[in-house]
């Protein structure tokens, strides 16, 4: 690593729901990065389990603590119980990676290259591909319409062939991988809890954006993602449901004036599921919006109905 001494600790929060093979993979690769000042908090989004526990304290002498919330809390609320605490321990960055990752050997040294030497960065972020093609793009920024409070990701699922390693803005840098500076938490506060699953990154993003900080991808910081593990597939009746009730959250604090034409893209997303698609799974898909609707609307903040999560369009 270029540049820096000492190296600033970096406190990594993986926050773990349920497939473990996954999570062992991303911290095998961690074991294997260059960067020599940093520790891992394990949370357990989940009773406690000692078969975790013994599996993970055999794979790593980085982790500082596995933390048992007792039930799924959320993906807001999980990171925040691990960045607290990680805080308290001493973390000058904070790195919350998602267990479904595996990184390059070297990305934590250009993200915190980049992070000390620009210091109007708040937040910070990888290039992300996808694992099961390595040179396709999941994430390499994102730019959020302040009219109508739709999300563009340039350079999604595209190969990528740019050569350029020079930062890009973004409005948010995705919870997947988004390294933020401990001042930066501590001015602009934690990730929203009223978000359960999804929008939270952009909110934390545009957040960061009003304080002053700007969001870069690091294009030379190389991970990669098994998409959805955890939420089934991208069109699980799970990810339909929080994506809306967030959706709404989300356009209520940044955009109201798009509450009602947000409303009527979801009505429409309805019909056209009933009346036209010939997905097998649109009745529940329907019904999953339904509920999102009437859920944001009475205010609910949990991790939602338990049909959702019990659905085989989850097993993705």
């Amino acid at each position: 690593m270029s540049e820096i001494q000492p190296y600033p600790k970096v406190s990594i929060i993986i926050l773990h729901l349920k497939n473990i093979h996954c999570l062992i993979d991303s911290i095998l690769s961690l074991n294997k990065i260059s960067y020599e000042n940093f520790d891992i908090f394990i949370v357990h989004n989940g009773p406690k389990s000692k078969i975790l526990e013994e599996n993970l304290a055999s794979i790593s002498q980085r982790i500082t603590e596995v933390i048992n919330t007792g039930e799924n809390v959320g993906f807001a609320m999980g990171n925040n119980i691990g960045i607290k605490q990680a805080l308290r321990k001493g973390g000058e960055y904070i790195l919350l990676l998602n267990d479904d990752t595996v990184v390059s050997a070297d990305f934590l040294d250009i993200l915190l290259d980049a992070g000390e030497n620009k210091p109007d960065a708040g937040m910070l972020g990888s290039k992300i591909y996808y694992f099961d093609e390595p040179r396709r793009i999941w994430f390499a920024g994102a730019y959020v319409d302040s009219g109508t409070c739709m999300i563009t990701t340039p350079g999604s699922d595209q190969i990528d062939e740019e050569e350029s390693f020079e930062p890009i803005e973004s409005d948010y840098i995705t919870g997947c991988a988004l390294l933020i500076k401990r001042q930066t938490i501590e001015q602009i506060g934690l990730l929203d809890e009223r978000f359960f699953l999804y929008w939270e990154d952009v909110d934390w993003g545009l957040r960061a954006q009003k304080a002053g900080y700007k969001n870069l991808v690091i294009p030379g910081a190389h991970i990669w993602h098994k998409v959805s593990t955890s939420t089934g597939g991208m069109d699980s009746v799970l990810r339909v449901y929080h994506k809306t009730r967030s959706h709404l959250l989300m356009a209520r604090i940044h955009v109201p004036k798009m509450l009602i034409p947000l409303h009527i893209k979801f009505f429409r997303d309805i019909a056209w599921l009933l009346f036209k698609s010939h997905d097998t799974n649109r009745s529940k898909k329907a019904r999953a919006y339904i509920a999102a609707i009437r859920d944001y609307h009475l205010g609910k903040t949990d991790k939602g109905p338990q049909w959702i999560w019990n659905d085989e369009t989850n097993k993705g």
